[in-house]
């Protein structure tokens, strides 16, 4: 007879309530401990932010020209010779081998999270990109979840450093407005609040009513805090210019704005239209020149347009196979992942069958046509993902701006010197100068002859310091190690749990 027959019924009457307490205990005590294991940290670029780099053909993006093989010197993170100059024999060298040497990337439309110095910050730097926009703080001083921008602020700080692998922030935007229900004062004191917590822009978004967005350009100028985002559907694209909004987000922008029925699609007149004809009725309705109106405004303004037209792939290819199932989403966490191939799903329900596709298809290839003659018109076109995989489709979003017509040197100047003009910030940055900031990507082909060549990444240097090439594949292990990691996910799920915005993410 077994042990488990020789025991009494009395036994295995007070055995079961033990393991039931096991089951019913064993989940949430896992994920306790999951949400308090420490987190491990990115491997850290090359100690010193001072060198020398030798036989590198430096990229002149202003005039879209190549030196020869040169020699660039670092001090403290900033540019101090370019030329043939006697080396200084005491700063370490770093052989570039005929490589081509560019300013670093700049992603003009990103999210940080709490948890971005593990999901995304190595995925961006293994990519070049050593500078973001980002384009929403949190409502609150802190957030569990969303990123703030004393978070923000502490992260650049630590880059350069060297103490922590991240872009610099180059400007942060406020939480958006968006609520219409908000008045124009409410809207004016939380302006001057979010001033006061020391973001640098205002961020508008869809449903924001005409008056209070009136209102906001008012307080954002005497704030000295530039409006950007979404064009609010309320209001009328020239209102927007002439209101001082300096930045526009989204290839939407042109094709709601130059069909014939805008007007009423702004007032909701055609809120009851089925999504896939109104698609077909702004590309089929397209007003040419209602755009070069809007093109000439926004080139006297100064303002500038980051399509993402990545964002609007994903609507094109919702059913593509090999896209909703890019073997990149290995990088991305588990909740990411199911909100990436979730949101295709919602596209595919609400654009069915063939015809849907094809009226997503016509959108995507329009939005980029009205691009490419914004640019021709001199609009500031810049670069930006808003995408979890922003690293990589960076390089995509490039790609797409070259279709839409940039040639390759337009390309590598809104990725770079265009980014920093925008923001004023040129006289630092954008350019391989001396006196400018050594955040510096040193390519394995020209970006002049090829925009592909910008994936070809040999090495990174950030204020000076360098990840080179073994360094860069430790950033790409970590990240998709992390988006493994249970105590990763143990964080991101409590956060999205206890913050009070992660139901409008």
């Amino acid at each position: 007879m077994d042990a488990a027959r020789a025991l009494p019924r009395s036994a295995h009457r007070r055995r079961w309530p033990i393991v039931l307490a096991i089951l019913l205990l064993a989940p949430p005590l896992l994920f306790a401990a999951a949400l308090l294991w420490p987190l491990s940290a990115p491997p850290l670029p090359e100690p010193g932010n001072s060198r020398v780099i030798v036989n590198a053909r430096v990229v002149d993006v202003a005039r879209g020209q190549v030196s020869a093989p040169t020699t660039v010197t670092v001090r403290d993170g900033t540019i101090t010779a370019i030329g043939k100059a006697p080396r200084d024999t005491t700063l370490p060298v770093l052989d570039a081998g005929g490589r081509w040497l560019v300013p670093g990337f700049w992603d003009m439309h990103t999210h940080a999270l709490q948890l971005s110095p593990q999901l995304q910050f190595a995925l961006m730097l293994a990519n070049g990109i050593t500078g973001t926009r980002d384009m929403m703080d949190c409502p609150q001083a802190t957030d569990p979840l969303i990123a703030c921008v004393a978070d923000k602020r502490r992260w650049t700080a630590q880059a350069i450093a060297g103490q922590q692998v991240a872009p610099r922030f180059v400007q942060i935007a406020s939480f958006y407005f968006e609520d219409p229900s908000l008045s124009p004062e409410a809207a004016a004191l939380r302006a001057h609040a979010y001033s006061a917590r020391g973001v640098d822009a205002l961020k508008v978004y869809n449903k924001l009513r005409a008056d209070t967005y009136q209102r906001l350009a008012t307080e954002a100028r005497q704030l000295h805090r530039p409006l950007v985002g979404h064009l609010p559907r309320a209001v009328p694209l020239e209102d927007a210019v002439q209101a001082g909004q300096r930045s526009f987000e989204h290839a939407h922008l042109f094709v709601r704005h130059c069909f014939d029925n805008a007007a009423a699609w702004r007032g909701g007149a055609l809120d009851g239209e089925d999504p896939t004809g109104l698609a077909e009725r702004m590309v089929a309705s397209y007003q040419p020149a209602l755009c070069s109106k809007a093109f000439g405004l926004m080139q006297a303004s100064a303002a500038a347009f980051v399509p993402t037209h990545v964002t609007r792939e994903e609507d094109a290819r919702a059913r593509d196979p090999a896209f909703v199932n890019d073997p990149r989403l290995a990088y991305l966490d588990p909740l990411s992942r199911w909100a990436w191939r979730d949101d295709l799903k919602a596209t595919v329900a609400r654009y069915p069958g063939l015809r849907g596709e094809d009226a997503l298809k016509a959108y995507f290839a329009h939005g980029l046509a009205l691009t490419g003659a914004a640019h021709r018109e001199g609009v500031t076109v810049l670069v930006g993902t808003d995408t979890g995989l922003g690293g990589f489709r960076y390089h995509d979003e490039l790609q797409w701006l070259r279709h839409a017509g940039l040639s390759q040197a337009d390309v590598l100047r809104a990725a770079t010197l265009q980014a920093a003009r925008h923001l004023e910030l040129q006289a630092s940055h954008g350019s391989v100068e001396v006196g400018k900031a050594a955040d510096l990507v040193l390519l394995n082909g020209d970006p002049l002859q090829d925009t592909a060549n910008t994936r070809r990444v040999h090495a990174v240097l950030l204020a000076g310091h360098l990840y080179d090439r073994p360094r860069l594949d430790s950033l790409l292990a970590y990240a998709r190690r992390q988006a493994r990691s249970p105590a990763v996910m143990a964080r991101l799920l409590w956060g999205f749990i206890t913050s009070p915005v992660s139901a409008e993410l």
